[in-house]
């Protein structure tokens, strides 16, 4: 039986809380772009990649049937401390994809990433705690974006990478958006009243209690009522603080990535504090 679907001709890889959620949801308003429906399908991370095989990858692009180009957004293809292997199984399955990697300040996308992670449950610890020891920190990881690039850049030309400012989209959505499809061969001119929107904000993330997280489908289930039963067993999450020296240090062992990163995008990245 033959393949149906088709292939990726973009991807988004990251960075975790960058923006990626909205840039996918503003991407997929085009009539010209069939962007997965579901976000982080993280195929070609193992065991999606040998389980789900090509096929099921390839149907995850079908709508608009009329589309010129497809594509999908998975942040965690850019933890490679997680996740070895990615950028291998992707070019062989994808070798002319264009990938997309938007940036963050390191500091505030670590800040971000912790209050993601306690709201899902997977982090306890306090915020120093989680991040000082940053060799086996995967928050801090995660924002070694020249790290976690390399990988990519042994199997894809730089001129199939696009490095984005996720400072620079919140200042202009859709110059953001204008950008990409220029790099996407579309009509940079395309404009949506939906562009700007925010998808997700950290804001709204709360700490569940232990009882709540006992519940098995509070956390998928989209019902009103478990998503209010999971409200009333949390409490707002504070904003991480930094103790001094905890953060001198962290400057310090991010600031060859950064540069490193600098020097590959061209892009000053003004607004970081590294």
């Amino acid at each position: 039986m033959a393949s149906t679907g088709r292939l990726p001709d973009w991807i988004i890889i990251g960075a975790m809380k960058a923006a990626t959620s909205s840039m996918h949801k503003w991407l997929s308003l085009h009539p010209q772009i069939a962007a997965s429906g579901r976000k982080e399908l993280n195929f070609f991370i193992e065991p999606t990649f040998s389980d789900r095989g090509i096929d099921w990858y390839r149907q995850q692009f079908a709508d608009p049937p009329g589309a010129l180009i497809a594509g999908e957004s998975s942040v965690n293809y850019t933890k490679n401390h997680h996740y070895p292997g990615v950028a291998a199984r992707m070019a062989s399955v994808v070798p002319d994809v264009k990938l997309i990697y938007i940036l963050r300040d390191p500091l505030t996308r670590i800040e971000s990433g912790y209050v993601h992670n306690v709201a899902d449950g997977f982090e306890r610890a306090s915020f120093d705690e989680a991040i000082r020891h940053p060799d086996d920190s995967p928050i801090v990881q995660t924002s070694r974006y020249w790290y976690q690039l390399q990988d990519f850049l042994e199997h894809f030309p730089p001129e199939q990478v696009r490095i984005m400012s996720y400072e620079a989209i919140g200042k202009d959505p859709a110059g953001g958006v204008s950008s990409i499809l220029e790099f996407l061969g579309l009509d940079p001119n395309f404009s949506n009243p939906a562009i700007g929107s925010q998808v997700h904000s950290s804001s709204d993330k709360r700490r569940p209690h232990d009882w709540a997280l006992r519940i098995p489908a509070a956390r998928a289930d989209g019902s009103r009522v478990l998503r209010r039963l999971r409200r009333v067993g949390s409490t707002p999450i504070e904003r991480p603080q930094w103790k001094p020296e905890t953060r001198r240090m962290i400057e310090d062992y991010l600031r060859a990535d950064v540069a490193a990163m600098r020097q590959f995008s061209g892009l000053a990245f003004d607004e970081w504090s590294i």
